[in-house]
């Protein structure tokens, strides 16, 4: 859904939400079945299963030609992969999933926020599907104010009855462009493993280039002073 409102000539805004739902079996080549043996619990959310996302532009000008451009993004966390992270199957790949245990007092249970989870499941627990984790939202918001400056001399009246315009032949635009405004950290990938003292949360913040629009990995505020002469 997408939304254009020019209020009046000095506001405008656009905004668009994207509502999302995505069910795979595999996120790609990359991806492999938890247990070689049995598909069943590999059908589940898919990697892009981002379920909302928002985003709110607009531009203010004012009489003093300053402009003021803010824009954020907001979208809800993706899922990720719960795991034992250990070889249970023997394959060579850490991407056995965990059970749910029928008896709570079974020695070994991690206790989640997805509730009691068992690293060493046996044959007859119920496994947990594939992405069964949900990881937190993320925000940015950025924010570009430019003032413009008309130079050069004002055209004669006969210029302007001739053109309709009063316009200065030259202008020069200063702007100052902020990113991550808030100089909010948003997380990278979740850690899955349920035996990691890390389970749930990430050790370290997310990409360059991605859905805030950061370029750098640290998600740092960052200041960029830009200039443009008009002529």
């Amino acid at each position: 859904m997408n939304v254009n409102s020019r209020a009046n000539k000095y506001v405008s805004l656009t905004g668009s939400y994207t509502l999302n739902r995505a069910l795979s079996n595999t996120d790609g080549v990359g991806t492999f079945p938890s247990n070689p043996y049995s598909f069943e619990g590999e059908y589940g959310p898919a990697a892009t299963d981002v379920r909302h996302r928002m985003s709110l532009g607009g531009s203010v000008n004012t009489k003093w030609n300053v402009a003021f451009s803010p824009l954020l993004n907001v979208a809800s966390g993706p899922p990720f992969d719960i795991t034992v992270g250990r070889d249970i199957y023997g394959t060579t790949l850490f991407n056995g999933r965990p059970g749910i245990a029928p008896d709570p007092n079974k020695p070994g249970l991690v206790q989640t926020s997805y509730g009691l989870l068992d690293p060493n499941p046996s044959p007859d627990e119920t496994i947990l599907h594939r992405n069964y984790g949900r990881g937190p939202g993320t925000i940015s918001i950025n924010l570009r104010v430019t003032k413009t400056f008309s130079l050069g001399p004002k055209p004669s009246q006969a210029a302007q009855a001739g053109s309709g315009s009063d316009k200065r032949p030259y202008s020069l635009s200063i702007a100052m462009a902020t990113r991550n405004l808030l100089n909010h950290t948003n997380p990278g990938p979740i850690i899955g493993n349920i035996t990691s003292p890390l389970f749930g949360r990430a050790n370290q913040p997310s990409g360059g280039g991605g859905f805030g629009g950061f370029s750098e990995a640290a998600n740092n505020r960052q200041l960029e002073l830009q200039t443009r002469f008009t002529f």
